[in-house]
């Protein structure tokens, strides 16, 4: 297959970006088993915990690999519809805990198995529309603003059952994912111009209209009425002056605060933890980060995700095939995405969304669906 041209030379193991995720896994094992001895469970329990979820993904990582990406190009519109009748079964299959807790369905739960279809559904969704590309430019000779225009409203119609049951979902801050890597696949794929310009602008529009909308009585009644949450609103007001409200919605944000500037330099060690901060085995992990190690270890982690994006994409250029391109770019930009709005919250440069941080954050469907990913990157043969 001609979309797959491979040079003539024996391929060698990927150890560049082998290694940031051999680290970022024992990383994974080492946090959740020193958060969990500040909390009400069982740190051992806790780390075996994630030992298994490590090893499942693991497993799913090597077995995509060893996967023909010539298959998976005839299979990725099976794989595409297949995610979105996962994630509608939500509405047959939802686990009723996570329901009463959030008030959303976003967790299946089938025979005592439980994740979420929206995981999986971001891989999908890439090489789905990295396959869309593709096809575009092999039967287009010459692209005009025209024929990105009819690519555009293409991709956009395929988008509209997504987007549909990310909506009757309330997963607010999942759909800003899909949103990113459906923008950073069109810039990579030369979009004209003035049709990134104005789906920007468009953007920026509705961004500042929504954030208006949080802070008026009406504004708030439209936004419940769009299945908006009261404690997504919440995040909006707690994020522009979290000070204010310390002692009721911003709470978690301020002690994430006060945990990361308690760190300083070098951090308090994994036994010197002594500020309280919710959630902090998921959406705050990175606050746990800051104040055991400090400026200097939170800083080395962020230097860990950027050596494992420039191998991403690296893998991608080296591997001779522009499929491959397209899916590196959107695998980065979905952990880019994820890693930038989960650290920038514990930070307070951006809302909180309950976004994980990859690798880092509990929860299995995360790791293993990332797993995944990364091993459609594995199987790109690398050339010296």
């Amino acid at each position: 297959m001609s979309r797959f041209n491979r040079q003539q030379s024996t391929p060698t193991i990927n150890y560049g970006l082998l290694l940031p995720i051999f680290l970022m896994l024992v990383l994974s094992i080492w946090l959740q088993y020193w958060v969990a001895t500040y909390e009400e469970v069982s740190a051992v329990n806790q780390a075996i915990k994630q030992v298994i979820f490590v090893v499942i993904g693991v497993g799913g990582m090597v077995m995509i690999k060893f996967i023909d990406k010539k298959i998976i190009w005839k299979l990725v519109p099976w794989i595409y519809v297949f995610s979105l009748l996962l994630m509608a079964s939500l509405y047959l299959f939802y686990d009723v805990t996570m329901y009463n807790i959030t008030g959303t369905k976003r967790w299946i739960d089938i025979a005592g198995i439980k994740f979420q279809p929206s995981e999986l559904a971001k891989i999908a969704y890439i090489l789905f529309i990295s396959k869309e590309l593709i096809k575009y430019e092999m039967n287009t000779k010459i692209k005009t603003l025209s024929t990105d225009l009819n690519l555009l409203w293409k991709l956009l119609l395929y988008s509209v059952p997504l987007f549909a049951l990310m909506f009757m979902q309330k997963d607010f801050g999942t759909s800003l994912v899909f949103i990113c890597v459906l923008g950073a696949l069109l810039i990579a794929a030369g979009i004209d111009w003035r049709i990134l310009g104005t789906i920007g602008a468009i953007l920026a529009v509705i961004g500042c209209i929504l954030i208006f909308l949080v802070f008026t009585e009406n504004g708030n009644n439209i936004l419940k009425s769009l299945h908006f949450k009261q404690y997504q609103l919440d995040r909006i007001r707690a994020w522009r002056d979290p000070y204010a409200f310390a002692d009721s919605i911003a709470y978690q944000q301020v002690q994430g605060f006060i945990a990361m500037g308690s760190g300083g330099l070098f951090g308090k060690g994994s036994t010197g933890i002594d500020i309280y901060v919710p959630v902090r085995e998921s959406d705050m992990i990175f606050t746990f980060i800051g104040e055991a190690y400090g400026f200097v270890g939170a800083s080395l982690v962020i230097i860990l995700y950027f050596y494992l994006f420039f191998q991403i994409f690296y893998t991608g250029l080296k591997s001779n095939s522009k499929f491959n391109i397209y899916i590196c770019v959107g695998v980065v930009f979905m952990l880019v995405f994820q890693t930038f709005e989960n650290i920038g919250a514990a930070i307070g440069l951006l809302p909180l969304t309950g976004i994980p941080l990859p690798f880092l954050s509990q929860g299995g469907t995360s790791l293993i669906a990332t797993m995944i990913a990364l091993g459609l990157v594995f199987e790109m043969n690398v050339y010296d």
